[in-house]
């Protein structure tokens, strides 16, 4: 399975992080460490390439999403798993905040597509 890569991108005043690979524990503390230098307040986190999810991976990154409650965080392309996961660390991503659920769609997406957290 290929390692992780993280791939940076800037839309306006949105900075979009696309993952392939192998979403796993150090891929997740990387893109973590990035979120939290992140000078952006809107974040996209694209896992729409990922191959294979590690859940050890999403418990890292669904700490780092709570512990940046200053930033607008969406994840996109999760599957049914991840989600479910996420939900058990606290995060849900079809909320825009912890016990509000709401969804907001991308520019250019359709909302089943989009996914919101913190």
């Amino acid at each position: 399975m290929p390692a992780c890569t993280l791939e940076r991108e800037v839309d306006g005043s949105t900075a979009i992080f696309r993952i392939s690979g192998r979403f796993d524990g150090a891929c997740a503390w990387d893109l973590a460490s990035r979120l939290e230098r992140e000078p952006l307040f809107e974040l996209v986190v694209d896992f729409s390439q990922v191959e294979q999810f590690v859940d050890y991976g999403v418990a890292v990154l669904s700490s780092a999403v709570l512990s940046l409650p200053q930033k607008r965080i969406r994840l996109q392309g999760l599957r049914q798993h991840q989600e479910r996961v996420f939900k058990y660390f606290g995060v849900d991503p079809e909320s825009s905040r912890p016990g509000i659920s709401a969804r907001v769609p991308l520019s250019g997406t359709s909302a089943s597509a989009a996914k919101e957290v913190a």
